[in-house]
Parts: structure tokens; sequence; C-alpha cells
């Protein structure tokens, strides 16, 4: 989809003219757009002034980067040769915990790949030594 020439601060002040009194006609002759178009951004932006519109925007690039990571997520569920299982015939003593933390960090990496670079979660600053 195309964008548009117009920022959210500029499409508010459009509508908060409408509001006031100038006629729709005028307003779009003036801005140079269609009768649909202004009637789209007003089902759009409503009675938002510029911070709901801004909040409006957070929650939408939120909930695209939760979505994101649900996908992942679920792929991962599906594909099981993507998720290392821990070795059950591992010996008690600890004599491969070097090569369970590697195996450990290369799933940390590839779980950061999937999520577009980004390890999330609640101890991601402890789980990632660069």
């Amino acid at each position: 989809m195309r964008r548009s020439q117009f920022t959210d601060n500029e499409i508010l002040h459009l509508l908060y003219e409408a509001s006031t009194g100038v006629s729709v006609a005028e307003i779009c002759s003036t801005a140079g757009i269609s009768l649909r178009t202004y009637y789209r951004w007003r089902s759009r932006f409503g009675g938002l002034n510029a911070p709901a519109v801004m909040r409006m925007k957070e929650l939408a690039a939120e909930n695209a980067r939760l979505r994101g990571l649900v996908s992942n997520l679920f792929e991962r569920l599906r594909d099981p040769s993507d998720n290392p299982s821990p070795s059950p015939a591992a010996p008690a003593n600890g004599s491969t915990g070097d090569n369970t933390e590697r195996k450990r960090e290369q799933a940390i990496r590839s779980a950061a790949k999937k999520c577009g670079g980004a390890v999330t979660g609640r101890f991601a600053s402890l789980r990632v030594h660069p």
C-alpha cells in the first residue's frame, strides 16, 4: 500500500478544521485530496487527538511484533528438528557441561534469528554473552 503524503498531525489538523466549521469541500480542494480520502481519514482517526494517535501507532507496532513472536513460537513447536532436546544418556557428573552450554547458546542464537535479531524474554540479558 502506498504511504500517505500527509503526516498524522496534518491529517488531524484538517479534521480539526472541519470540526470548527470550515466546509469539507474547501478543505479537500486546498489540501488536494478527494472527499473519499477525507471521509476515510475521519473514520480512521475520528475524534482522536495527537497523543491518542501516537498511542494507537505504538499499540499497532507492538501487536505486529507480538504476532511475529507467536508465529515463530508455533513454527518452532511444529518443527521438532529445530528444537534441541536434552540427551537422555547424559552423564550425571557434568562432564559434558561445555557441550550442553554450547547447544544452549546455539538454540538461543537460532531463536534470535527467527525473532529478527532480538532475543526477548525476562532474562534475555543473562542468556546472551556476546
